[in-house]
């Protein structure tokens, strides 16, 4: 499994040089809200064009959705810049499948470094 942060790439659409993420085995159909996320960037371009990220506007829409449902708060550190590149085939063979059982989740995880509690909070 690879890491590469969070870049907003499994935002991108396909395009003529490359095909995106969101159509990889393990996220489709596991992510919704797109639309969502493309609407409240079309409304921030509008006002600060090439300021805020796709990549920000989903961690701003986390914490909100979580204070909205009764959750803490807490402080969103802007600046993340969105990719412009994506890989299906890394998204493909480093992103665990949504068919492992919790042994082959805790391994998959295990093998980048991080504990089984690390997999819980970021599942």
């Amino acid at each position: 499994m690879v890491l590469q942060g969070c870049d907003g790439s499994i935002l991108l659409d396909d395009n003529t040089t490359f095909t995106g993420e969101k159509t990889a085995g393990p996220n489709n159909n596991s992510v919704r809200g797109y639309d969502v996320i493309d609407t409240i960037k079309t409304q921030v371009e509008a006002s600060c064009s090439g300021i805020v990220s796709c990549a920000d506007i989903v961690a701003i829409a986390a914490r909100d959705s979580v204070v909205q449902l009764g959750g803490p708060t807490w402080t969103v550190l802007l600046g993340r810049r969105d990719s412009t590149t994506a890989s299906l085939s890394n998204a493909n063979s480093n992103i665990p499948a949504p068919t492992l059982n919790l042994s082959g989740l805790i391994s998959a995880f295990s093998a980048v470094g991080l504990s089984t509690q690390e997999m819980i909070a970021l599942s």
